[in-house]
């Protein structure tokens, strides 16, 4: 009959125990780094493509607190609030939500041209968005 014996699995399984521990710890600091890098990239473009029509658009972009199960973790970069008029022109005086204004700015209307500014900035931000990221993994995992 067939044997079969192993040497050394304990501490196989001890070290991927070490690495699950460790990421537990590392997602949560890692979405933050890579947030406010995107965040910061996100404000900035906007400024320059000049979307400043309504004074609260830049500062409203930030993230979400962290989103997700024991499986997935997230945060959402995107204008936040909601500015403090409507539309003057159609009689409504609701309060208008910065994601809306992010959305026409972004896409743009039959009557106003698309200003990217969100595609734009995350293109921009990606490598450092990473590097943000894998910065803080390497401080929890070497620290």
């Amino acid at each position: 009959m067939g044997e079969f014996t192993t040497i050394g699995l304990e501490e196989v399984a001890q070290k991927f125990l070490r690495m699950e521990e460790a990421a537990t710890k590392a997602v949560p600091l890692m979405l933050e780094a890579g947030a406010a890098v995107l965040v910061k990239a996100q404000q900035d473009e906007a400024a320059a493509m000049g979307i400043k029509e309504t004074a609260g658009f830049i500062q409203s972009i930030a993230a979400t607190k962290i989103k997700g199960d024991d499986t997935e973790r997230y945060v959402e970069v995107y204008p936040q609030g909601k500015a403090k008029h409507g539309n003057d022109r159609k009689g409504d005086k609701s309060n208008v939500r910065y994601a809306t204004i992010g959305f026409i700015a972004q896409y743009g209307t039959s009557k106003i041209p698309a200003r990217p500014y969100m595609t734009a900035a995350n293109e921009k931000a990606h490598q450092q968005t990473t590097d943000a990221m894998y910065e803080v993994w390497q401080g929890v995992n070497n620290g």
